[in-house]
C-alpha cells in the first residue's frame, strides 16, 4: 500500500470511494509560495492536502491581502469547492504556505463521488461547517478585536498547528495575513519581546509565553 492509499484510508472508511479517488485524481507536489488559484479563476481542480499547507486569501484594489483561512493536511478548499460545483468564479486566491503535496480532484470527479458517496458528501458539508466557523471567527476578529490581541492569537495559532515554539515567518508575511503595515507589526512584535512573551530572529519568532 502506499503512501496515497494509506493516507486515504485513514481520512474515508470507505475502500470503494479510496479507491475511486485514487483513479480520479492525480499527486502534485508544489513549492512554496506558489500561486494555485487566483480571483476570478474558474475551478478545474480542487485540492486535497496531504502534506503543507495552502493558505485563502482576498485582496483589495490597492493589493492590500488579508488571510482568510489555512488549508491544512487532510482538509481541502470550501470556498473552491462551492465556486466550481456552481461553475462560478473564484472570489479568492490561493498560495502555498509551504511546500505541498496535495491530491488534484477534477470539478466534475467530485460532484459524481458526492452523489455516489454519503461519507464524501459529509467529508464536504463538515468543511463548509468548519471554514463558516473560521470565517465568523475572523468578522469578529476585524471587527472587534484590536490588532494586539490578532496578532498574539495568529502566532499562538501558527505554534499549535505545527506544535513548535518557534513560528518560521517574517514581519512582512504575519503583515499581509493580519492585512495592516509592516511597521505596524515590528512595533507590536517589539513590545512583546519585551514583555518577555516572545524573542524576535531573523526570519523567525520564539514563543516564550503569550498567555
Amino acid at each position: 500500500m502506499n503512501t496515497t492509499s494509506k493516507f486515504l484510508r485513514k481520512l474515508f472508511p470507505s475502500i470503494e470511494l479510496v479507491e475511486r479517488l485514487e483513479q480520479e485524481t492525480s499527486l502534485m507536489e508544489i513549492p512554496e509560495n506558489e500561486s494555485i488559484l487566483e480571483i476570478d479563476d474558474y475551478i478545474k481542480i480542487i485540492p486535497l492536502v496531504v502534506e503543507g499547507r495552502i493558505k485563502v486569501m482576498r485582496n483589495d484594489e490597492s493589493g492590500k491581502e488579508i488571510l482568510l483561512y489555512y488549508i491544512n493536511p487532510g482538509e481541502s478548499c470550501a470556498l473552491s469547492i462551492a465556486a466550481g460545483l456552481n461553475n462560478k468564479k473564484s472570489v479568492a486566491f490561493a498560495v502555498t504556505d509551504s511546500k505541498t503535496k496535495l491530491l488534484a480532484i477534477p470539478i466534475d470527479k467530485l460532484e459524481s463521488m458526492i452523489k455516489t458517496f454519503p461519507y464524501l458528501n459529509k467529508f464536504v458539508l463538515e468543511l463548509f461547517h468548519q471554514r463558516f466557523n473560521e470565517l465568523i471567527d475572523f468578522i469578529d476578529a476585524i471587527s472587534f478585536k484590536n490588532i494586539d490581541a490578532r496578532l498574539i492569537e495568529y502566532l499562538q495559532k501558527k505554534s499549535d498547528n505545527t506544535n513548535n515554539m518557534f513560528v518560521n515567518i517574517t514581519h512582512r508575511e504575519i503583515a499581509e495575513d493580519l492585512g495592516t503595515a509592516r511597521e505596524v507589526v515590528s512595533r507590536l512584535l517589539k513590545q512583546l519581546e519585551k514583555q518577555g512573551k516572545i524573542k524576535n530572529y531573523r526570519g523567525k519568532i520564539e514563543i516564550i509565553s503569550l498567555m
